[in-house]
């Protein structure tokens, strides 16, 4: 059973074993020490227009049936690509060999202590388990307040903010909450009046091709309440494709059974996203500004440079996850946990990209996204008293911009000399070529390009860290909070008796483990694999400006500093941590990744 589990975890490698022959990245300055240089102060320009042309020629844009975005092509990129992958193999296999060593004895220790018999068994799926997949388990809180309604609501706030939006006074309520004003005092049309009440909708989930497993497309109301200011669940509504229109409504009132199982559902919808979502929403994002660079910039160009530290091997994400579609659909694929199908995870993720939820580049800025769904700044009603996602990712973030003002002002003297980089105006016409949804119409400022430089290292340090690696597996998709999919049908009418029964089998919730602890990447805590590195290279910076070395020194300090803080953070006398049940600490900058692992 687990060797099934865990084929195709282990698929991923036969691609990569099969890549073409190697070379250097950076062909233009493999072998020499000068400084980067803009294009009208390089003492060569012939020979560096010259140099992009065999670039355009050896990076070419090709379809790819996962994530949409275009992939790269072509002997320079084939080469480049197999090269990056001598750093990325190892801890594949590394993860590889540890859960296969592992899913087998948390097996046997989960069956030993008489498997699952009630939700606080889980607690042994983790005990003592999994010394190098995963061994810290779930974030602090996770396993033991997973019952606290707070836990389910400010998981929203932390780990899952990106379908959360605050509903305007002027939307169509989705679905109504008879009891609501026996909730929170207030109606609904009054929560939403006042700009207290909040949705996330994942009704399209319910479209998707199902498994032997089950599921819904929930949709799911929050509310701030009107006297404690605390974010809280309101009603979860599961759909059924071909029940819409019976669909449940499920509120705080109904049996703890009812309420656990309606939680469960939408918390599924949540962890479905971070899975596949996070394949355009981090991967595909970023990498295609950054191909249409690769074909306009200069080897030599700064940005180019800062570019390819930012994306550090990122052509070999979305080949392994297309394989892993492609094995999850086989006759032979070994047992199915999802609710869903992996063709489906596909076609749904690539819908998501297509859309510009995931693609857009500048309504992704976290500001403009977190403005434009009313969770900060909001025009209407009160602001949220605890947002920790908003919390530790605009420090990280202003961190990442502050040095990346320093970085491009240290280049360019003025507005004027950006506008002036024939380079910087190639790519951006480029972009439009590449088809980069949303990026910016025009490269006239340092602002400008401050905020893609700044949104690049976003999307792979913090959205890919929420998403994956240290994220998802601790929190979005831990169990029991967090099925990837239930054994029994979605109920037509309340009264649950035996939650347990809907829940993962000792099997399903070892291959749970297995799967999501391919993303996390314990042993990088505290190495130079983690975001406060974002910046730390001697030979990248060696050739830069004095001012730029200052800048990555002050980032490095700030970031140890910002780590220190996390790290001292504790639940204070009722328990919480922020307002929440949990410590969410999924951005540590001594344990998050700086690029988008995987």
């Amino acid at each position: 059973m687990i060797k099934s589990i865990l084929a195709s975890v282990l698929l991923a490698t036969a691609a990569v074993q099969a890549s073409p022959a190697l070379t250097e990245r950076g062909f233009e300055n493999a072998n020499n020490d000068d400084p980067y240089t803009l294009p009208n102060a390089d003492r060569n320009a012939r020979a560096r227009a010259a140099a992009i042309d065999v670039k355009r020629q050896g990076w070419q844009y090709s379809e790819f049936p996962m994530g949409v975005a275009y992939y790269p092509t072509g002997t320079l990129a084939n080469k480049t690509i197999a090269k990056d992958q001598e750093t990325w193999l190892p801890p594949i296999l590394e993860k590889s060999a540890a859960a296969t060593k592992e899913s087998v004895i948390a097996l046997a220790a989960i069956n030993s202590k008489g498997g699952f018999n009630k939700l606080e068994d889980y607690v042994n799926l983790y005990d003592g388990q999994w010394p190098e997949a995963f061994p810290e388990g779930p974030i602090p809180g996770i396993l033991t307040n997973f019952t606290d309604d707070r836990t389910f609501s400010m998981m929203r706030l932390s780990a899952a903010p990106y379908r959360v939006k605050r509903v305007k006074p002027s939307d169509t309520l989705l679905f109504p909450v008879d009891d609501a004003a026996a909730i929170t005092g207030l109606s609904l049309k009054q929560l939403q009046t006042q700009g207290r009440l909040f949705l996330q909708d994942f009704s399209e989930m319910k479209e998707l091709d199902p498994t032997d497993k089950f599921g819904a497309g929930c949709q799911g109301y929050f509310y701030i309440h009107p006297k404690s200011g605390d974010f809280l669940p309101l009603a979860v509504r599961p759909l059924v494709k071909g029940r819409e229109n019976s669909a449940l409504v499920y509120t705080p009132k109904d049996s703890a059974n009812d309420w656990m199982l309606a939680k469960m559902l939408l918390n599924q919808n949540d962890g479905w996203h971070t899975t596949w979502a996070h394949i355009t929403q981090s991967h595909s994002a970023a990498e295609i500004p950054y191909l249409a660079a690769i074909r306009t910039l200069s080897d030599s160009h700064p940005v180019l440079v800062m570019l390819n530290r930012i994306e550090k091997t990122p052509w070999n994400i979305r080949p392994l996850l297309q394989n892993g579609v492609v094995a999850g659909a086989a006759p032979d694929s070994g047992p199915a946990y999802y609710a869903w199908t992996s063709l489906s995870g596909r076609a749904w993720a690539n819908q998501v990209y297509a859309s510009g939820e995931t693609a857009n580049f500048q309504s992704n800025y976290y500001r403009t996204f977190l403005e434009n769904q009313g969770l900060i700044n909001s025009p209407v009603g009160p602001k949220l008293k605890s947002f920790p996602f908003y919390d530790d990712v605009s420090v990280i973030v202003e961190s990442i911009r502050e040095f990346m003002t320093t970085f491009v002002n240290s280049y360019y003297a003025s507005d004027s000399a950006v506008a002036k980089d024939s380079e910087l105006q190639a790519w951006q016409r480029e972009t439009v070529v590449a088809k980069v949804f949303d990026f910016p119409k025009s490269i006239t400022s340092r602002r400008t390009l401050i905020d893609i430089l700044t949104h690049q290292a976003y999307l792979g340090g913090v959205v890919h860290g929420v998403t994956s690696t240290n994220g998802a597996i601790g929190d979005t998709t831990s169990l029991p909070f967090a099925p990837a999919g239930f054994r029994q049908p979605i109920p037509t009418k309340k009264g649950v008796k035996d939650l347990m029964a809907f829940m993962p089998t000792p099997e399903g919730a070892v291959w749970q483990v297995v799967t999501y602890s391919a993303a996390n990447r314990f042993s990088w805590k505290d190495t130079n694999e983690t975001i406060t590195y974002m910046f730390e290279d001697q030979a990248m910076l060696s050739k830069m400006t004095s001012q730029t070395r200052v800048a990555a020194q002050k980032f490095k300090s700030d970031m140890n500093a910002f780590s220190t803080e996390v790290r001292a953070r504790k639940f204070d006398k009722d328990g919480l941590n922020r307002g929440m049940p949990f410590m969410w600490n999924v951005m540590d900058p001594n344990w998050a990744p700086y690029w988008s692992v995987v």
